[in-house]
């Protein structure tokens, strides 16, 4: 776990990305109300954040009960909140959570007998 100093004068303390379980993936998306009624916004990004930052945080100085919550979250600074998510340890830990999909090469788009779209998009 690493201390973090933030802007504020606040701290909060984070996990290691490491030790991030699958069921941690699952506690973050849960933070971002996605069903067949809902619309993707503008807010999914800052949501996904959220998410993220509700399973890193294990430790923090503010008044808040613990474990984080988006509304907990949403009483941090502009300035603490966008700090916490430029934080090198969060974007790893968004990488573990979320890894991105690999390119699509050029076997699987030139490929004329396959019956299907190329799947890595």
């Amino acid at each position: 776990m690493s201390r973090i100093a933030l802007p504020s004068g606040e701290w909060v303390e984070l996990r290691d990305p490491a030790t991030l379980r699958r069921g941690d993936k699952k506690r973050a998306l849960k933070m971002v109300p996605i069903g067949e009624d809902v619309d993707l916004s503008m807010a999914t990004q800052v949501e996904m954040a959220d998410g993220v930052l509700a399973v890193m945080i294990t430790a923090w100085s503010y008044a808040l009960p613990l474990p984080v919550t988006a509304e907990s979250l949403e009483l941090l600074s502009m300035e603490d909140g966008n700090f916490l998510e430029e934080n090198e340890t969060i974007k790893e830990a968004h990488k573990v959570l979320f890894p991105e999909q690999p390119a699509r090469t050029e076997q699987q788009v030139a490929d004329p007998l396959s019956p299907t779209e190329p799947s890595a998009e």
